[in-house]
């Protein structure tokens, strides 16, 4: 019995000794290294299991070979983009211009001029135009999203899709294996892409073979339309008809944005997206051709920033810390998951503080409690610095931006939270120019339209219980 009782202990500190070692040697933030030593020195074999699954951002070495031979190709295609359309940042303006040098310090994506916006926030219209534009398309496109779901008119957009390829259009479909498992596992769909000669790529793949040499929750959240490198769509709408998706949620429609991109950008879109196909496929789908000169379209400024684990960029957060520290009259921003860590959250205080009019719009339910729980926890120290809280009632809200002085606009696929931050691969445009700004912020207006406001003497009266929930959801922040 004390030989047993000897020998579990003495596994229990080779575990303790061998995961804090490898902590201490990935250099987490001190936080984040802390909680894991305590939790495998308290909890020994649920710590060393869950530090396994989640503890580090891998991804399996064939990804990130490929990552790195991948990021001198998108590089050289940067490179051969027209000299006239890249615009510098100090002509941006006072706020965007520490925006535009870091984003493209950062991820080598300089500001481009030269570009027609559409702002499309109907679910039905985003869905036609994007068959429209499928219709419409002669050579190539390429569909990347996070989440395709059957019904509606998503089966109407398959259908256009397969008519495409069928007339000589190369189609490449990017799905992520998690956020599309159900599409992906009945299979009807993608048989039928298939056979039509649609290229279908299912970004990592869940798989218990998978899990064994890389983190199962790195996801890529993109969603990235391209047709013909003419245009090119992003934002938070996932190819899942509203009226189909979720209807057992209990939180409503999911109501989401679109921007539709005429203009060089949509090289650069095209480049990431076929990019993450390589990653995935393999050398196979890696696009040669020479980049062209892509035509003006209009007048807007805006630089794509991709991000992502393991990737050729870095982590968004960075960005987002600074247009908010350049905010100097307004800043409204919306996200559906607001768990965004203390850097963030000190940011937007210090913004309201200094007299910066700081509005946040959030789901009055989302379609996860415990992120729910995360984001309350941050309310009475936001309430308290001046932030106004507004919930959104008219379903769930999932359109991720933020208009800063009506001058720089945050528009794409992150969410004010750590996974967004630092696991998933994601895409922000940043937009600079006034009359898209006033766009997106007249549609922020519509939101407020149907909120309620959070008042911090209601907020303080919640129950005790329901503080030690939210506080309890919130160290699970970085992974939720």
């Amino acid at each position: 019995m004390r030989l047993q009782v000897l020998l579990l202990a003495l596994a229990h500190v080779a575990v303790f000794v061998a995961v804090t070692l490898r902590v201490l040697a990935r250099r987490n933030p001190p936080g984040v290294s802390m909680a894991w030593i305590l939790l495998v020195l308290l909890v020994p074999v649920g710590g060393l299991v869950l530090y396994v699954m989640i503890g580090e951002r891998r991804l399996g070495r064939r990804w990130i070979q490929r990552a790195e031979a991948e990021r001198a190709a998108i590089a050289r295609r940067f490179e051969r983009l027209a000299a006239d359309a890249v615009l510098d940042p100090a002509d941006t303006g006072p706020v965007g211009e520490p925006v535009a040098r870091l984003a493209q310090s950062l991820g080598a994506i300089p500001v481009m001029r030269g570009h027609h916006v559409e702002l499309l926030a109907d679910g039905d219209l985003i869905l036609r135009t994007l068959i429209d534009d499928v219709d419409a398309c002669r050579e190539h496109c390429s569909l990347e999203f996070y989440i395709w779901h059957e019904g509606g008119l998503v089966d109407d957009l398959v259908a256009a899709l397969i008519r495409a390829a069928k007339r000589g259009v190369r189609v490449t479909a990017l799905m992520d294996g998690l956020g599309s498992r159900p599409f992906v596992e009945r299979g009807r769909a993608i048989a039928s892409m298939r056979s039509a000669g649609i290229e279908v790529v299912v970004v990592l793949p869940v798989s218990a073979l998978r899990m064994a040499v890389a983190r199962a929750d790195l996801r890529n959240h993109r969603k990235i339309a391209v047709f013909d490198d003419r245009i090119a769509w992003t934002g938070s709408f996932n190819l899942a008809d509203p009226r189909h998706f979720k209807r057992d949620a209990g939180v409503g429609q999911w109501v989401d944005a679109m921007v539709r991109i005429q203009g060089p950008s949509s090289l650069v879109l095209g480049a990431l997206s076929n990019a993450m196909a390589v990653l995935q496929a393999g050398p196979r789908l890696r696009d040669e051709r020479e980049a062209e000169r892509g035509a003006v379209a209009g007048p807007v400024a805006l630089q794509a920033y991709p991000s992502g684990p393991g990737f050729a960029f870095q982590h968004v957060e960075s960005v987002i810390l600074t247009a908010i520290y350049a905010a100097r009259r307004e800043l409204i921003l919306t996200t559906p998951y607001f768990a965004p860590g203390e850097s963030v959250v000190t940011a937007l205080r210090s913004a309201a503080r200094r007299g910066v009019d700081v509005v946040l719009v959030l789901p009055w339910q989302c379609d996860s409690r415990t992120v729910q729980w995360a984001s309350a926890s941050y309310f009475d120290e936001l309430l308290s610095a001046g932030v106004k809280i507004e919930r959104f009632h008219g379903g769930l809200l999932h359109t991720k931006s933020m208009v800063i002085d009506r001058e720089l606009s945050v528009f794409g696929t992150v969410n004010f939270d750590l996974r967004s931050f630092h696991l998933n691969f994601e895409l922000s445009m940043l937009i600079y120019d006034r009359s898209f700004a006033e766009s997106l912020l007249a549609l922020q207006r519509r939101y407020l339209e149907d909120c309620e406001p959070l008042q911090l003497d209601a907020w303080r009266a919640r129950p005790f219980w329901r503080r030690m929930v939210e506080n309890a959801a919130q160290l699970a922040s970085p992974v939720l």
